[in-house]
């Protein structure tokens, strides 16, 4: 094999291939990004045998051939060189010299590697047709939900994202067990037809790390198109195949716990909210991310006490009309979700001080957030 390129494209590419190369995997072959040049083009696989990616670049005045290496260590190699074309060989035995075509400098790597033969097979194709997305629109309900996934492995079914269909809109939702996200977007916006989306009724549960991959990737052309097998997801999207496992196990009933709009709420601007939640958690006490609101008409107060630091408090300017009332949340939590909300102003409603809050944005409709508040002891 050999194969002259561009060090962006290849930093670029194997970016993405070791992202999944280097996660949960304990079988060391997957530690290596198998390349590949074959019919023209040149392929950069890896897999960690629940999800792989498969990038393929049109190469010209390259020769065939195929060869794993480490993706960790060929990555850091790359990213040291100049900006400038990159040469790749390998030989009979199994070795890969990288030199750059810069005259900069006058360097040559070389790095031991696996015979394709001990690379598994990896699938990038469903068995059903493709459906495409507007991908924008797609990445941004997956940004506005992706925070909330639990990191807790105890809790397999809330590690990745729900996706559901009804007849002519698309939910996403992540959950933690103490804060939720849920954004809807309509068939029009997604720019498909919902009948045409093999989803299976009760919905799927997607990995997190495709959905971070997906949105580290700056799209060429505006389309992501989705398909599924049996037990696996496919994305398609520019000259990139990602597929993955789907998480097994039933998802909460999420529609029970979210309430109805309720007659307690106010209404603050996003930016100063958010602002003023930053300040005062600079002093927070690490062990509980707790901030404490006290809501009276028309103010906000938001204060934190670090026994061992100190404190703060801010007031802000709100639209409220109801009793006064002492609400404790972690800051965390609502930061995450003011972030993502589009709207100027966010409305945060609830009922007392132990039951749960919910966050969207005035005008924008489709996207809630809720949050457990947290026993106050500020």
């Amino acid at each position: 094999m050999n194969l002259i390129i561009e060090k962006r494209k290849m930093v670029k590419y194997l970016s993405y291939a070791e992202t999944i190369a280097n996660s949960k995997s304990t079988i060391p072959v997957l530690s290596n990004i198998l390349m590949e040049i074959a019919d023209g083009a040149v392929s950069f696989l890896s897999s960690n045998l629940e999800s792989g990616i498969k990038i393929t670049e049109s190469v010209q005045n390259a020769g065939e051939g195929a060869l794993a290496v480490n993706g960790r260590k060929l990555l850091s190699i790359i990213r040291e060189l100049p900006d400038d074309n990159v040469s790749m060989n390998t030989d009979e035995n199994n070795r890969l010299t990288i030199k750059s075509l810069s005259n900069e400098i006058n360097a040559q790597f070389t790095i031991a590697g696996v015979a394709r033969s001990e690379f598994p097979e990896v699938r990038t194709e469903p068995d059903d047709e493709y459906v495409e997305f507007n991908a924008d629109v797609f990445k941004n309900m997956v940004r506005k939900v992706i925070y909330a996934i639990s990191s807790d492995e105890n809790k397999y079914s809330l590690t990745g994202v729900f996706i559901e269909k009804s007849e002519d809109t698309l939910n996403m939702v992540a959950t933690d067990g103490k804060r939720l996200a849920l954004v809807t977007g309509s068939a029009g916006d997604l720019g498909v037809s919902m009948e045409s989306v093999n989803l299976p009724p009760d919905g799927v549960i997607v990995p997190k790390i495709v959905f971070t991959e997906i949105l580290k990737y700056n799209f060429e052309k505006d389309v992501i198109a989705i398909g599924f097998s049996k037990n696996q997801i496919f994305f398609k999207y520019d000259n990139i195949r990602l597929t993955s496992n789907l998480i097994e196990g039933k998802y909460p009933e999420y529609k029970k716990i979210i309430p109805a709009e309720r007659d307690h709420f106010f209404i603050a601007d996003k930016e100063h909210l958010l602002n003023a939640i930053k300040r005062v958690s600079v002093l927070v006490d690490g062990s509980y991310n707790q901030i404490k609101l006290h809501a009276s008409p028309g103010n906000l107060v938001l204060s934190s006490q670090n026994p061992a630091l100190g404190g703060a408090v801010e007031e802000i300017a709100i639209k409220y009309e109801g009793d006064e009332i002492d609400i404790a949340l972690n800051y965390i939590y609502l930061l995450d979700c003011l972030k993502e909300i589009g709207s100027n102003e966010v409305k945060v409603d609830f009922e007392n001080s132990e039951r749960v809050v919910t966050a969207r944005g005035m005008i924008e409709e489709g996207y809630i957030n809720l949050i457990m508040p947290m026993k106050l002891n500020v």
